[in-house]
């Protein structure tokens, strides 16, 4: 039988037991998980009410109400529509400063401006974290229609340019290991969904020096992208690109984007300690 308030393993996963009992973790940290519980939960309900919160918490409403409230106060939530609660603000901002710092602005972002005013599209700069690939730095284009990132954002390993970049700077062993714990699912109907077909696409990035994301993660979205070479010829920890609506990109500015993102990303890594 499983304690009250205690993680119960079910079918491999960790599974909450709805119950608000006290455990012998004692009451501060108890709150602290509830916490992350519940701020995970209003960010994976985009928008949930009360009742959706508490069942992903498996939660009782009245606890989560609490909660909510005492975040809602703080900033790290907001309610919205009289009923409805998404991240509050307090959040972003403590993104925005766990991921600033990560790589000196100077180093990267004059390079990424320059980009962005030749090609006047949206240029970002991603960091391969933890087995994810997350946005660090953002240079939006000065279009109305546009590529819109935010930093923190993550990008698919096997869809995005920028992932697809970094793995073809891995061993094969790595970029497969990668692919196989995160899988090749279909994000559009254009997306490598094949392990044969990633393995020729990290040929081609090797051969022509950069990546292209040919409306693999988003329709209308062609992106190209170069890793940030190391010194020892290494897995880069760093990637580069630049965002195209596809009608924007003839086959011309595709070659000549991808010269420049090389380049440019070569430039980074001299500035880079």
């Amino acid at each position: 039988m499983t304690a009250p308030g205690t993680p119960s393993l079910r079918t491999g996963n960790l599974h909450w037991v709805k119950t608000d009992a006290r455990t012998d973790k004692g009451s501060n940290l108890i709150g602290v998980e509830r916490t992350a519980r519940i701020l995970s939960a209003v960010a994976e309900a985009e928008g949930g009410n009360l009742t959706e919160i508490a069942r992903r918490t498996e939660l009782n409403e009245a606890t989560v109400s609490r909660y909510l409230t005492s975040l809602a106060a703080l900033g790290y939530v907001e309610r919205y529509n009289a009923a409805q609660y998404r991240l509050g603000w307090e959040i972003f901002r403590l993104g925005q400063r766990a991921f600033a710092g990560q790589v000196p602005s100077d180093a990267v972002l004059p390079t990424m401006e320059r980009l962005m005013l030749e090609f006047n599209e949206t240029v970002n700069f991603a960091m391969h974290k933890e087995r994810s690939v997350v946005i660090l730095e953002v240079v939006e284009s000065r279009r109305a229609v546009k590529k819109v990132s935010d930093v923190g954002q993550t990008d698919p390993w096997h869809a995005s340019a920028l992932g697809k970049s970094l793995m073809a700077s891995m061993p094969d062993s790595v970029w497969r290991g990668i692919v196989a714990s995160t899988g090749l699912p279909a994000l559009t109907p254009h997306t490598i969904t094949s392990m044969k077909q990633m393995a020729a696409e990290i040929e081609d990035i090797r051969e022509q020096g950069f990546a292209v994301d040919r409306e693999e993660a988003a329709e209308e979205l062609t992106c190209v992208a170069a890793a940030v070479p190391t010194a020892d010829g290494g897995g880069s920890r760093y990637a580069l690109s630049i965002s195209f609506l596809t009608h924007r990109l003839t086959p011309e500015n595709l070659e000549h984007a991808g010269a420049q993102v090389v380049t440019a990303a070569k430039e980074i890594a001299r500035k880079l300690p």
